[in-house]
């Protein structure tokens, strides 16, 4: 079904440049997210296979529509659709696209954060057709980190309806990221094949500048960055004609939608984008209903989310944190906020964004915020924007700028209290540049996109000036490796990955079988909505690291896990516990210690072994296992 999943998007996106007189490049993000919204909704319901036949019926309906329509249109329709894909930006969009859906598609996942939620939640999607049931997520201490990017991932994802491939994850994970940038490319004059390979990898070096974790793992905070960038200019971007008005709200609306569905503080960055928009619009907005779809939607998204998080018990131990924080005195000032202090004030003005050094400019974050301040004003007096809207988006950036590093100060010595890492500057700078990208990206993009605007009456000059800044700043080494250096240690990654699976786990995940291959058979499961089982661990020593891999290698199934020595764990005590766990299976990991203590009282028949999966049954007054046959 890829074939007919990418005919229909590209019908899709033709329409729709057809019908709002816009170039694909500017169509193809409000699509992206049209697609993203429909996936949400298809995810709530458990089916999102459907998606297949909703581009059967597009196809069909397009079909219709050409032999019904009459000549003149549809030649004037084909007129303008050739005319779409034979325009530069066009041509170098999808080049690129294509390029690095093709270079990344051997990348496995081994970033840390991938493999503790964003790889093993977007493979439950993959197996499950949809979200998880309640209490059944696959990674239970991040159960409320937003599926917008994950859903993306899971279109590209189910194009191989046989195999989970960690590669075509990756691909939609960048082309998602490259799709936000791709309005820069609008402007683009001639067909100067230099010219095009040289925007074409402005737009893939561009998040280099000041963010590398994107290269190598599905960061949210990039993703964040490019729509929240993407947000800022189509603000500026509203254009005179009264009859493509509704095109300016829908795509502001589409954006703040998908937004605050792609990480828990989307909402936050939305709050900027309103901000922003009320700011620089004031005296243009027209005072009807569409006005106000900025603020209904993400509203409506977010919210919907958060509603589903707590009907499914979907929390996140961050979240859980920080309502502590705000409804308790449970947790406190860090007592090292004279130590975070220094090292982010160390980290801000010392240290640069990237981890290598790039050609000429290896910008610190403060470095970075001087540089955005004074491109706006270059900017501002070049006339390229005007007067009163100049003043907003300078004074726009200063303060948004400022007020975002001191949340990200605040949540060092609060939330991020008991992580020790970030009292190193260089702890700390890692930190400082990946929360920071919607800012320092985002707003690169948005600043991006106005320059080559202006350069409209300049042939290449702009472009080359754009390339130029790029070719400055990026991080080279970071860019290649993300793109094609990856390949030559994709063995190594695999095998580290295994190394992590120790003996016990690997006994583990056999047993696991019968389940596996009940969920994983084919595109649909028969476990409908996924399962969970709660793993007994000896307490002899710590596993947290390794059960996140044994997490990825599980899903869709979920695991939680309980560290108990057996010789002291009283029946009652026991019982709560894996009440408490909502787990519909147990597992109990090899141990020397004495089960019969534990578990006698709950035995449907015989005693507890280890090593083998048993069924919980709760009455109501007491639990049974019974062994998994």
């Amino acid at each position: 079904m890829a074939v007919v999943n990418i005919a229909a998007f590209l019908i899709c996106l033709f329409v729709l440049s057809y019908v709002w007189d816009k170039k694909p490049v500017e169509s193809l993000p409000v699509l992206t997210c049209m697609l993203v919204l429909v996936l949400y909704v298809l995810a709530l319901l458990g089916h999102l296979s459907l998606i297949d036949i909703i581009a059967v019926a597009i196809i069909a309906a397009f079909i219709i529509y050409l032999v019904k329509c009459n000549k003149e249109k549809r030649a004037d329709f084909g007129k303008t659709c050739i005319k779409n894909m034979t325009h530069v930006s066009t041509v170098t969009a999808l080049a690129l696209i294509l390029f690095v859906v093709i270079c990344t598609s051997q990348k496995v996942v081994t970033w840390w954060d991938d493999i503790n939620f964003w790889a093993t939640d977007v493979k439950s999607l993959y197996y499950l057709d949809g979200f998880a049931s309640k209490y059944a997520n696959v990674a239970p201490e991040f159960g409320d980190y937003p599926p917008a990017a994950q859903l993306f991932k899971w279109w590209f994802l189910h194009f191989d309806p046989v195999n989970f491939n960690e590669g075509l994850a990756f691909a939609g994970y960048y082309t998602m990221n490259i799709v936000f940038m791709l309005p820069i490319l609008k402007k683009l004059k001639g067909k100067n094949p230099v010219i095009m390979l040289l925007m074409a990898l402005s737009l893939w070096f561009i998040p280099s500048a000041a963010e590398v974790y994107g290269y190598n793992g599905f960061c949210a905070d990039l993703t964040l960055a490019c729509v929240y960038g993407g947000f800022l200019f189509a603000v500026t971007d509203k254009g005179d004609a009264d009859d493509i008005e509704y095109f300016y709200y829908i795509r502001l609306s589409l954006y703040l939608g998908v937004l605050v569905l792609i990480k828990s503080v989307g909402f936050i960055w939305a709050a900027f984008g309103l901000v922003f928009f009320f700011s620089y619009a004031t005296g243009r907005l027209k005072k009807t209903a569409i006005a106000w779809t900025p603020v209904a939607l993400p509203v409506i998204t977010g919210g919907s989310w958060l509603l589903f998080c707590l009907v499914m018990r979907r929390v996140t131990k961050t979240t859980a944190t920080a309502v502590k924080y705000i409804t308790t005195d449970e947790y406190g000032i860090s007592g090292y906020i004279g130590d975070y202090a220094k090292a982010f004030l160390e980290a801000f003005v010392k240290l640069p964004l990237h981890q290598e050094k790039s050609a000429l400019l290896n910008l610190s974050p403060l470095a970075f915020y001087i540089c955005i301040c004074l491109i706006v004003i270059i900017f501002y007096r070049m006339g390229i924007m005007p007067k009163r809207q100049g003043r907003t988006v300078l004074l726009f950036s200063i303060i948004s700028g400022a007020v975002f590093y001191g949340i990200i100060f605040i949540a060092h010595i609060t939330i991020f209290a008991n992580e020790t890492q970030y009292l190193e500057p260089v702890g700390m700078i890692s930190s400082i540049e990946r929360y920071g990208a919607p800012f320092t990206i985002g707003t690169l993009i948005f600043l991006a996109n106005i320059w080559m605007e202006y350069g409209e009456h300049h042939r290449y000059g702009t472009c080359l000036t754009l390339i130029l800044f790029v070719a400055l700043t990026a991080g080279y080494k970071s860019g290649y490796y993300g793109l094609i250096g990856y390949r030559g240690d994709v063995a190594e990654q695999l095998a580290s990955r295994s190394a992590m699976i120790d003996e016990d786990a690997q006994r583990f995940l056999e047993v696991l079988q019968p389940l596996a291959i009940e969920t994983e058979t084919g595109l649909h499961n028969k476990i409908a909505s996924g399962t969970r089982i709660l793993y007994i661990q000896r307490d002899d020593a710590p596993r947290w690291v390794r059960n996140s891999y044994v997490n990825l290698e599980a899903s869709p199934i979920s695991v939680v896990y309980k560290s108990v020595n057996l010789d002291d764990a009283p029946a009652d005590w026991m019982e709560d516990e894996i009440r408490a766990s909502h787990a519909f299976y147990i597992y109990v990991e090899a141990t020397d210690a004495d089960a019969e203590g534990a578990f006698g009282k709950m035995m449907t028949e015989g005693t507890l072994s280890c090593e083998k999966l048993y069924r919980i049954e709760d009455d109501g007054e007491h639990l049974h296992l019974s062994e998994l046959q």
